[in-house]
């Protein structure tokens, strides 16, 4: 896929950076004080908490797959202070014509619209390629929250695919699949964003 997302992605609140090794204690801390939360819907967190030397070995393997186009990690920062607020992706696993996003916060940070305006950031730098015609955002029926983000941003729900996958208490878990096109008429663009390349391997 011929695709090269910016290192940094600026937006009225928010930065969303790309992961560097160097991050690693800060997202150790924010994993690790957002356990119970995390757990609920983020299977991955099932195996939280990581050793310090695991998550320096996790985001080396983001940054080679940032360099090598295998996907785009990010965390999500606050312009007010760059703390921590959580993170989010562009994954290419829904076909060579579209990018999935993927997001998610600490406890704290829920409830004020920080993963929309991450998921807008997104999804105007994805439609912004020539070769991305689409992008989707995949969740749990259950998690409603997640769910109202693609429903604002225009997104259709286009299928809920049945037992696609387990919670992370190993239950059948449904997906809801939304989805927006470059030439949706349901796409409202976000606010204006400010992206940074910084000398990136390509």
């Amino acid at each position: 896929m011929q695709f090269a997302p910016p290192n940094e992605i600026s937006t009225q609140r928010l930065v969303l950076r790309r992961w560097r090794t160097a991050d690693a204690r800060l997202l150790k801390a924010t994993i690790d004080e957002n356990l119970a939360h995390l757990q609920e819907w983020m299977p991955w967190a099932l195996a939280e908490p990581s050793p310090i030397e695991a998550i320096e070995q996790r985001l080396e393997l983001f940054e080679r797959q940032f360099d090598d186009g295998a996907e785009w990690l990010y965390g999500i920062r606050s312009r007010a202070d760059d703390a921590l607020l959580g993170g989010t992706g562009l994954h290419p696993r829904i076909g060579p014509d579209g990018l999935e996003i993927g997001y998610w916060l600490r406890a704290s940070a829920t409830g004020r619209g920080y993963a929309t305006e991450a998921a807008r950031a997104l999804t105007e730098v994805a439609l912004g390629q020539p070769a991305i015609e689409r992008v989707q955002i995949r969740c749990d029926p259950r998690n409603v929250a997640s769910a109202a983000i693609p429903k604002r941003l225009g997104f259709h729900h286009i299928l809920t695919i049945e037992n696609e996958q387990e919670t992370p208490q190993g239950a059948p878990r449904d997906t809801m699949v939304w989805e927006i096109t470059r030439d949706d008429p349901g796409w409202r663009s976000g606010p204006a964003i400010r992206t940074l390349n910084d000398n990136v391997r390509r």
